[in-house]
């Protein structure tokens, strides 16, 4: 099989970084071979796979399917266009509303009447054009499949079996100003580690950043993030925040604000270690549930076994892998 991935025309975006790790996984099986456009800037080194424009078209005219990314205010739609073979072309749907706007249902509203003004809206003219339309954030109206971030390899870069969990919470964020519940959270976890003689990291690693490999800081951001019991994640402008993957991939509790990564009712998360919180109340509620939970109940075997099922379930390889499969189901490749 041949896939044609579009990526976004030069800056990095997570859910095209999913597509890439998990093409990357699944080339080296030999069952499949794709190839990108040069000029996407990635940590990931992927350049084996990357052609020159008038290659890539080539490649892209050929291949079973090609996968159309978007990116923040580049993505690369001239070159979906110049290829033109929308009947095998699957639209990628990575944006998000942005700052505080999740929250916001007047603007939930444009985002799903696909208004072109606000930042995360369907992209109606895709949906009616691509062969299949997956996306990261709600709203996933008919048609439109829910693709959250998967679990990337580097995010096991620290972690083993056997590593001992000395660090009680852990809680970091790439920015603190949106949603405030994320400010908030972080101060009421260091009081009330303070308060219990628990251990907790709240502090950015040296040199970390969302953006870029930054390799030290993200080095030392892994193996602390290892080394803990218990993660926090909120969403930050969208649902979806890599942070709460990060967390699973470590085999970490996860204590999360309520999930809206799937649709109500999905059962894709129904895992023992997930517990949610929808406000700061409810956070210190759950916060002293689980610090007696650890202390008294912290089921090692129970989380080692449904950690197996979350890394086969939620790799980046798997994500690839189910929009093959529903390709398949669509009768797009055989």
């Amino acid at each position: 099989m041949k896939i044609a991935l579009i990526t976004p025309e030069h800056k990095e975006d997570y859910l095209t970084n999913t597509i890439i790790d998990g093409l990357l996984a699944l080339a080296e099986t030999g069952d499949l071979s794709w190839a990108a456009p040069l000029g996407y800037q990635s940590y990931l080194d992927f350049s084996a796979h990357q052609l020159e424009r008038t290659e890539f078209v080539d490649f892209a005219r050929k291949a079973d399917l090609i996968f159309l990314c978007w990116g923040k205010d580049n993505t690369n739609l001239s070159l979906a266009v110049e290829i033109n073979r929308f009947d095998k072309t699957i639209y990628v749907d990575g944006s998000e509303p942005g700052g505080n706007r999740r929250y916001d249902q007047v603007i939930q509203a444009k985002i799903l009447a696909g208004d072109k003004e606000i930042r995360g809206a369907i992209d109606r003219e895709l949906l009616a054009k691509c062969s299949l339309y997956f996306r990261r954030e709600q709203p996933h109206p008919e048609g439109i499949i829910p693709l959250p971030f998967g679990i990337e390899r580097r995010y096991l870069s620290a972690y083993d079996l056997d590593q001992q969990k000395d660090i009680d919470f852990f809680c970091i964020f790439g920015q603190n100003e949106f949603p405030p519940l994320r400010a908030e959270v972080q101060q009421s976890l260091q009081k009330f580690c303070q308060a219990h003689n628990l251990k907790c990291v709240t502090e950015p690693t040296s040199g970390f950043s969302l953006s870029g490999d930054k390799s030290a800081g993200r080095a030392e951001f892994y193996q602390l993030l290892a080394r803990s019991k218990v993660g926090i994640s909120v969403g930050g402008g969208g649902f979806d925040t890599a942070r709460f993957w990060e967390i699973l991939a470590n085999n970490c509790l996860l204590l999360t604000e309520t999930l809206a990564i799937y649709e109500p009712g999905s059962s894709e998360l129904a895992y023992q270690r997930i517990w949610q919180f929808k406000d700061l109340t409810e956070f210190e509620q759950q916060l002293e549930k689980m610090a007696n939970y650890l202390q008294n109940e912290y089921p090692k075997a129970m989380l080692d076994l449904e950690h197996q099922e979350i890394l086969a379930k939620h790799s980046t390889r798997a994500r690839v892998e189910m929009i093959l499969a529903v390709a398949k189901a669509k009768h797009l490749i055989l």
